[in-house]
């Protein structure tokens, strides 16, 4: 079987992806053996603006190299950079590899920080309660500040549609796993609040974290 027969089997495996991952993670399959019209598959291009068909970026010809010069498997969770510039990425590659070892493909996802990046700015400014327009927050809204957590926390778990008490363990990380990306943890005392609500010990709350 030749290279570009292979790397095109991987086809499903870049839509599997992105039906996992969601719609704010673009998911790439190239051909290294065709620099200039690399991408092979692509979903949610939305993203950088790509399509099947397009040359290899500098950037991912750099992590071609850095594979080929360490031998990799893959490189997972970095730093990247949208195609044409603009947006800051979290990156992973995997390598596919032939019988001889060469690279012959890749699959990259790449999600667009910039809503996670805002979401979080605007909920440390929420967070700032000790120096609101120059003086320490009201009671008010310490008050408002704590009653948005607590909405989002009732949300997530809610989602789930089932009493804590009777929910999996797998369940409850992928609680905690939500509620951490929405920066729920951020504010102080929020872990005793999300234990008693998932029926869990803070020490629990803490471990899933990890």
């Amino acid at each position: 079987m030749v290279s570009h027969d292979r790397v095109r089997q991987f086809m499903p495996l870049v839509d599997f992806i992105a039906d996992v991952v969601g719609s704010n993670s673009e998911v790439v399959l190239h051909d290294t053996g065709d620099p200039e019209r690399s991408l092979v598959a692509i979903r949610n291009e939305s993203l950088s603006g790509r399509a099947a068909g397009s040359r290899m970026s500098e950037f991912a010809r750099e992590i071609l190299d850095e594979g080929r010069r360490t031998g990799k498997r893959f490189i997972s969770n970095y730093l990247g950079k949208s195609y044409g510039g603009g947006k800051f990425l979290k990156s992973s590659t995997f390598f596919i590899r032939d019988d001889d070892d060469e690279i012959i493909g890749m699959i990259g996802i790449n999600t667009d920080l910039s809503a996670l990046s805002e979401a979080h700015r605007i909920l440390g400014q929420m967070l700032e309660v000790g120096d609101i327009e120059g003086g320490a927050a009201s009671e008010g809204e310490r008050v408002s500040i704590r009653r948005t957590v607590l909405s989002v926390i009732d949300e997530v778990i809610g989602k789930w549609g089932a009493d804590p008490a009777r929910m999996t363990t797998e369940e409850k990380k992928n609680v905690v796993f939500e509620l951490n990306e929405h920066g729920v943890f951020l504010l102080k005392g929020t872990v005793p609040e999300v234990a008693s609500r998932l029926d869990v010990s803070e020490q629990t709350i803490y471990r899933y974290l990890k």
